[in-house]
């Protein structure tokens, strides 16, 4: 079954906002506790999941997202996740990941 746009914007925006929920608990704790990076990872992966989904007409219309680069993530989230640098995917959660859902939800409004 295919998902429509609206449906994958919506997955998009909550992986975001999981994004903040673990940024919000502190760096401290992203590395002491492992459930966390793992978190952060599947957070990652999901978000690279929905990028490959995506039609071309938001990702055309979104030209400053790096989608290429967020679509590598899941590669290396699902398959090569011994090369995971954690504190490259703790930058990612704190600052990609809300630029990312910021410019999505200005299309979106450019959009109704």
């Amino acid at each position: 079954m295919t998902r429509g746009v609206d449906d994958l914007l919506a997955d998009l925006a909550e992986a975001a906002d999981a994004a903040a929920e673990l940024v919000s608990l502190g760096k401290r704790r992203w590395d002491t506790e492992r459930p966390l990076r793992l978190a952060g990872e599947a957070i990652i992966g999901r978000l690279g999941d929905i990028a490959t989904k995506l039609p071309d007409e938001v990702i055309k219309a979104t030209p400053e997202i790096p989608w290429r680069e967020v679509k590598g993530m899941r590669i290396i989230a699902a398959h090569a996740y011994h090369r995971i640098d954690y504190e490259e995917v703790w930058v990612t959660l704190r600052d990609d990941v809300p630029r990312m859902d910021q410019a999505i939800r200005h299309w979106r409004q450019t959009q109704r």
